[in-house]
């Protein structure tokens, strides 16, 4: 059994304050999945391949909404990085306040069982997300009525956002994923497909 955690990047931006530093919301509990896995061998890692799965999972997800591709980022790369490996070190799984960041950048969580997802499935379980999506103002955008429930995905398609970075880290017994993106995506009062 291979448990995941996905916690969305929520940087909420009233339409007044849009042009300033974001005011963080409360974010929702992580949600939690339990799998079955039928191969217990560790997944492919390295850098050039979260690169690839990272920004093939992000664009053609972004495609399909007609949003502009997404292009990588290194200093995104090196802020998710140092994210990451915090998570793994503390094992506390919530968002960076980024309290000494202006702007915020936009921010996707991914927690699993160590070596048993491929990148590709982790960022399979954010644009996943798109079938609870709705059309309407963020964070009226989720068919559920919890806007947590889409949270990931409206950062994903976010057409105003530009650049991303990714970074993992690993404990003893979980896979951290982050994701940064700049600028930050669902705001407050905006439409999803339009920022």
């Amino acid at each position: 059994m291979h448990i995941i955690r996905a916690l969305s990047a929520i940087l909420l931006i009233t339409p007044a304050i849009a042009a300033c530093s974001p005011a963080p919301s409360h974010s929702p509990s992580p949600t939690t999945v339990v799998e079955q896995r039928a191969s217990m061998e560790p997944e492919p890692r390295g850098d050039s391949r979260l690169q690839s799965a990272m920004m093939r999972a992000h664009n053609e997800a972004r495609a399909k909404v007609g949003a502009p591709k997404l292009v990588w980022n290194a200093e995104l790369e090196k802020d998710a990085a140092t994210y990451a490996a915090s998570l793994a070190r503390t094992g506390n799984f919530a968002h960076d306040p980024q309290q000494e960041r202006s702007p915020r950048q936009g921010e996707n969580l991914w927690m699993g069982t160590r070596d048993a997802y491929a990148y590709g499935e982790m960022a399979g379980a954010w644009v996943d997300e798109d079938r609870y999506f709705k059309r309407g103002l963020f964070p009226d955008s989720s068919t559920t009525g919890i806007w947590g429930d889409v949270a990931h995905y409206t950062q994903i398609i976010w057409p105003t956002s530009q650049r991303i970075g990714c970074a993992t880290a690993s404990n003893g017994r979980d896979d951290y994923l982050v994701c940064r993106y700049s600028p930050a995506g669902n705001i407050v009062g905006r439409d999803p497909l339009r920022g």
